[in-house]
């Protein structure tokens, strides 16, 4: 199987000779309510409008997020998923080198790649949450000049958070030198208190990559936004195609955001669910859990164990339980995994099918 990315539920139900349906799902990290209540009857409301063409503008879409994040209207650019908008982003930027912080999601390498723009990588370390120091970030800017930094805020697959040092560091440093600071937020609504988007008038060339398919439950729709200052998001808009973003995306994205208690139960699910997961999984013997404030666990088996690809084979034989192996991952070892915080029915069977394999282990 290519699991480059979790989700991929088509390929993995494929080899397997079963249904997608027949799986549960740990390695993406979507919300576990699903799409929220109501969505469907939205949706059949308004079929008639699947005979126009979608708005070329994403007006309705543009103006929810604008008063959802207080924000103007001309900062805000919707794609068809943040990947779209990540592809784009290089070519508005109209950099040829940037200093990542990895690990993140790998399709900004290749967004990278793609538009010849040269990558320098500043791969973080487990003693620091898989997040960058100063000192490593400094190093590097001083040695390779980079014209932007992109860092992802939480962290991707670590789910932790940019320490406030660094923060700082970054708005002193991107302002001072004229860099541009690329921020991926895409997991960002499940702790929006620290979003950096409260630094957008601070640093004019900050650009902050969101997702509205994670939080509310819509990956198949695809739907993504980026903030920034106006002629940096005219700039990327006038590289997307026209009619990226569908009707049913436009009219989920508007009904999603005016679903305030929907939002609530999520974000009380999802902490109150992380916190039994952490409690739970640390008590396993030669697990250990990195502290993480988005929906996702990130994992690392001790060495006496057999490795995370072991363990996803052994969920999936058994249980048809799907995790994300992290070895793809910079920075990150075939020791490490990664878990979605889903529903307590669900994590009380992942948490049996692990307690399981650790007994099986310690047998042979």
């Amino acid at each position: 199987m290519t699991l480059a990315h979790g989700g991929n539920v088509y390929e993995t139900a494929d080899s397997l000779g079963c249904r997608p349906e027949d799986l549960l799902d740990y390695s993406a990290s979507i919300n576990p309510l699903g799409p929220p209540p109501g969505l469907l009857e939205h949706f059949s409301a308004h079929f008639g409008r699947l005979e126009h063409y979608p708005d070329i503008h994403n007006r309705a879409i543009i103006r929810a997020l604008a008063a959802h994040h207080r924000v103007a209207a001309d900062r805000i650019v919707v794609g068809n998923g943040s990947t779209e908008l990540i592809y784009a982003l290089p070519r508005a930027l109209g950099v040829d080198r940037v200093l990542a912080a990895l690990p993140t999601f790998s399709e900004y390498r290749r967004a990278f790649q793609l538009q010849g723009v040269a990558s320098v990588d500043c791969v973080c370390r487990a003693d620091t949450d898989f997040q960058p120091t100063i000192e490593h970030l400094a190093e590097l800017t001083a040695k390779q000049r980079p014209q932007a930094i992109l860092v992802t805020h939480p962290g991707s697959p670590s789910g932790t958070l940019l320490p406030e040092s660094v923060i700082q560091w970054l708005l002193e440093t991107c302002r001072r030198q004229g860099i541009i600071c690329v921020a991926d937020e895409v997991f960002a609504d499940f702790c929006e208190a620290a979003s950096l988007k409260q630094y957008l008038d601070t640093l004019p060339n900050l650009v902050l990559i969101r997702s509205m398919t994670k939080f509310f439950g819509i990956p198949g729709l695809r739907l993504g936004y980026l903030i920034t200052k106006p002629d940096l998001a005219a700039r990327v808009g006038a590289l997307l195609p026209p009619w990226s973003v569908n009707t049913l995306a436009q009219l989920a994205g508007v009904y999603c955001l005016a679903q305030h208690d929907y939002q609530a139960e999520t974000l009380e699910l999802v902490a109150t669910e992380r916190q039994r997961m952490v409690q739970d999984l640390s008590r396993l013997p030669g697990f250990h859990i990195f502290p993480g404030r988005a929906n996702y666990l990130l994992a690392r088996l001790a060495d006496w164990l057999p490795d995370a690809r072991d363990l996803q084979r052994d969920l999936l034989d058994r249980e048809r339980i799907l995790i994300r192996d992290c070895a793809s991952f910079d920075g990150l070892s075939r020791r490490d995994f990664r878990l979605a915080v889903r529903r307590p029915d669900q994590n009380d069977r992942l948490l049996a099918a692990l307690t399981a394999w650790c007994r099986r282990v310690a047998a042979e």
